[in-house]
């Protein structure tokens, strides 16, 4: 992949096998740093929807102008 393209892979094992290809200190001109937070002690549950059923409720949530977890936790309690 040329190095003065933005990347982009259709699947993880794709962008899995270009990184063990490359040596990102080549792209060290194109990258920057990033502050980011996350707190591990909190409880994730991860629920496997038809893709159907996760449109309908992202476009719903998007619509009502709410995140979607927020509205799938609203509409669980």
């Amino acid at each position: 992949m040329d190095k003065n393209r933005n990347l982009h892979f259709e699947t993880c094992e794709e962008s899995a096998e270009w990184f063990d290809a490359c040596y990102m200190a080549d792209y060290e001109y194109q990258m920057r740093s990033v502050d980011f937070y996350f707190d591990l002690r909190k409880n994730r549950v991860s629920v496997e929807l038809e893709h159907k059923i996760a449109k309908c409720v992202r476009e719903l949530a998007k619509e009502q102008n709410i995140l979607t977890r927020k509205l799938v936790n609203e509409w669980l309690r």
